[in-house]
C-alpha cells in the first residue's frame, strides 16, 4: 500500500493531500483476506466469541476469521464492545 502512496506523492506532489478516510479505507482494504466472512456470519458466534473472550480463552486459535472481520468492520467491533461490556461484573457503589 505504501507504494501505491509514494507513486502519487513522487507524481503530484504540488497537490498531494492525503485524505485521512480515505487512508483508512486502503489500510482495510490491505488488511482484507480471501477468506472473509459476513456481518451476518459473525452475528451468529459474535456472543459466543465474546464469552471466549471474557473466559480467556485464545480466540485466535479458535476463531482467527472473526477476529479478523473485527479488526475491519466497526459495526461489528462496536457490538462486540458491546457485549464484552455487558460481560462485565457491575461495580459496586
Amino acid at each position: 500500500m505504501k507504494s501505491v502512496f509514494d507513486w502519487f506523492e513522487k507524481r503530484f506532489k504540488k497537490w498531494y493531500q492525503p485524505d485521512p478516510a480515505m487512508l483508512q479505507r486502503l489500510e482495510i482494504l490491505a488488511k482484507s483476506n480471501k477468506q472473509e466472512i459476513s456481518c451476518d456470519e459473525v452475528f451468529v458466534v459474535l456472543d459466543q466469541f465474546a464469552e471466549a473472550v471474557h473466559r480467556g480463552e485464545n480466540v485466535l486459535l479458535l476463531m482467527p476469521l472473526i477476529r479478523q472481520h473485527l479488526d475491519v468492520c466497526p459495526a461489528c467491533r462496536e457490538e462486540y464492545e458491546t457485549l464484552l461490556r455487558m460481560l462485565q461484573p457491575p461495580l459496586d457503589e
